[in-house]
């Protein structure tokens, strides 16, 4: 499973459309997604304090496009190379922040570690 954070009207959109491309896949080439063990700090960074989202699990396995697991920061990030079907979606999960603005991970968010690399990337 990898994860990425979206709207919760963006993601309606989506589910209507029948597949999903964020806005900053034109100008990325790719859709960013995070790791479990990522997430919270991804959405600490870049959604801080914002309400209405989701946490879209995307299961690798049932993914139309390609998936690379490439270099930032210093750790592997999973890139999605292409528009995400919305069939790979297992879960799209609330994704509130605290008072304080940051993020934990919900307790009902699905993990299939048989979906991740064999090997570090």
């Amino acid at each position: 499973m990898i994860y990425h954070i979206e709207t919760e009207d963006l993601w309606r959109e989506a589910l209507l459309a029948g597949q999903y491309l964020p806005g900053s896949f034109e100008s990325d080439g790719f859709i960013h997604c995070a790791a479990l063990e990522q997430v919270t700090d991804v959405a600490d960074r870049h959604y801080h304090g914002r309400t209405g989202l989701l946490l879209l699990c995307i299961s690798q396995k049932l993914l139309d496009a390609e998936t690379l697991w490439e270099p930032s920061d210093g750790l592997y990030y999973p890139h999605i190379y292409g528009p995400l079907n919305v069939s790979a979606v297992a879960a799209a999960v609330p994704f509130p922040c605290d008072g304080d603005g940051t993020f934990h991970l919900p307790a009902d968010v699905p993990e299939d570690r048989d979906d991740f690399p064999a090997e570090e990337p």
